[in-house]
């Protein structure tokens, strides 16, 4: 393929700090597709994140959500910063482990709460669970008495309230956590007196999760003053109450197509009710805020080749070598990832495209918005998705025997390290059972 060119693309706001001479290089010694990780922008949205909420009178630490991507490198990266991890698995913990990450720096939380796991998840050093259900407290109770072990812990609460976001995480009668008032068990007070009632399980803070890319901090706001009720409540029912540690959660928003509000504004809207909330309260939490999607997802980009074109009256129809299988959110949640053409033509013509992927399969088409238009491009020019960093890495799937491409890390010197190689033809059926269906 010869050299490709940039037509009518800001190298600087649309690249990030990958240049031109960078995509070519890459694509040229190792092909498409390919992920493409900046680690200077992994370092700068946290230096952004953590700034934020310096508006809070107390402590506050940054949690990375480790199912955002759990690339081994991206660890590494973040541990080096000395910040919190979020794990909500023991496959993640063993990833964790694995990177020798500091194992004081985790928060577990864990979905199915179940008590193998729980003892599994002590057994390695954790000291800190977030609990969601009245059924994981007696879980994660009976697994400290089994290793007479006294943990810390977090109640993840549910303040079932609309929550403007891509996708709200509580809702009535939701998945995740406990309502702050409930009939049965499952409720947020009764379980935490249960934490004080119990002499091995240390109550440190309550957890909540509003949702994931949230459009209005409001939901935050309404929150604390639901949480202020309750602590108020505990405060008279448990003598010498106090709480260390308030997880509020991720939410905070990355922009692909459309604006979103920044992190400055989200922090000085939710540090400002923190103030109020904690002076009226007489406590000093430390204040935890997490994120996956917004740490990980602007870093990364996907290079792609357009392989197949056709033309329409009003528009070009580009096929490209990559799928939603590599991008898996462009099906699921019809995300619109921004998109940049690299082309070889020398014309300044602006044309209407849609993008189609390798698969089989009706929905394998990417979002674009109808006004916009791209440089005229044909086969062999590159297509780059930015910002799919997050979740769509550990989406990968095989469908159509697709194999994992590479991932590179660009680091902070400019240097390119491979930190995932590209996945073999022959190891995928191998690990489909093609291994074992041989020796039949």
């Amino acid at each position: 393929m010869s050299k490709p060119s940039l037509q009518n693309i800001d190298i600087s706001t649309r690249y990030s700090t990958i240049t031109e001479e960078e995509i070519y290089t890459v694509v040229t010694e190792f092909g498409t597709p390919l992920y493409v990780v900046d680690e200077q922008i992994i370092l700068d949205n946290l230096s952004t994140l953590e700034t934020s909420f310096n508006n809070y009178n107390g402590k506050t630490s940054i949690a990375y959500s480790l199912k955002s991507n759990f690339n081994p490198s991206i660890i590494e990266i973040l541990n080096k910063e000395s910040i919190l991890f979020d794990l909500t698995s023991l496959g993640e913990l063993y990833f964790f482990e694995q990177c020798r990450a500091n194992i004081d720096n985790v928060l577990y939380t864990s979905v199915t709460e179940e008590e193998d796991e729980y003892y599994s998840a002590m057994q390695s050093g954790i000291s800190k669970f977030v609990i969601g259900s009245y059924n994981g407290l007696i879980n994660l109770i009976s697994a400290s008495e089994s290793l007479n072990i006294s943990p810390k812990v977090l109640v993840r609460i549910n303040p079932e309230i609309d929550v403007k976001a891509d996708i709200s995480a509580s809702s009535g009668m939701g998945k995740f956590g406990i309502p702050l008032s409930n009939s049965s068990n499952d409720d947020a007070f009764y379980i935490i007196n249960k934490i004080f009632d119990n002499n091995l399980l240390q109550f440190h803070g309550i957890h909540f999760h509003l949702g994931s890319q949230i459009s209005d901090p409001s939901c935050f706001i309404q929150t604390l003053d639901l949480l202020s009720s309750l602590i108020k409540q505990l405060k008279s029912s448990i003598n010498d109450f106090t709480i260390s540690i308030l997880d509020i959660g991720g939410g905070t928003p990355v922009e692909y197509t459309k604006p979103v509000p920044s992190p400055e504004y989200i922090g000085k809207t939710i540090t400002d009710k923190l103030n109020e909330f904690t002076n009226s309260l007489d406590i000093s939490p430390t204040l935890i805020v997490e994120s996956g999607r917004y740490l990980s997802a602007e870093s990364s980009i996907l290079i792609s080749r357009i392989v197949n074109s056709k033309s329409y009256p009003d528009c070009k129809f580009h096929i490209i070598d990559a799928g939603y299988n590599l991008l898996l959110d462009s099906a699921l949640m019809k995300q619109e990832y921004p998109i940049d053409i690299i082309t070889r033509s020398q014309s300044t013509t602006l044309e209407n495209i849609k993008i189609g992927g390798r698969l089989c399969d009706t929905l394998d088409t990417f979002n674009i918005s109808p006004e916009k238009k791209f440089p005229r491009a044909s086969i062999n020019d590159l297509v780059v998705f930015r910002n799919v960093g997050a979740y769509s890495i550990v989406f990968n799937m095989p469908f159509h025997c697709q194999t994992k491409p590479a991932i590179l890390l660009r680091r902070t010197d400019h240097s390119i390290d491979i930190i995932r190689e590209p996945e073999k033809i022959e190891d995928l059926f191998n690990s489909e059972g093609g291994n074992l269906s041989s020796k039949q």
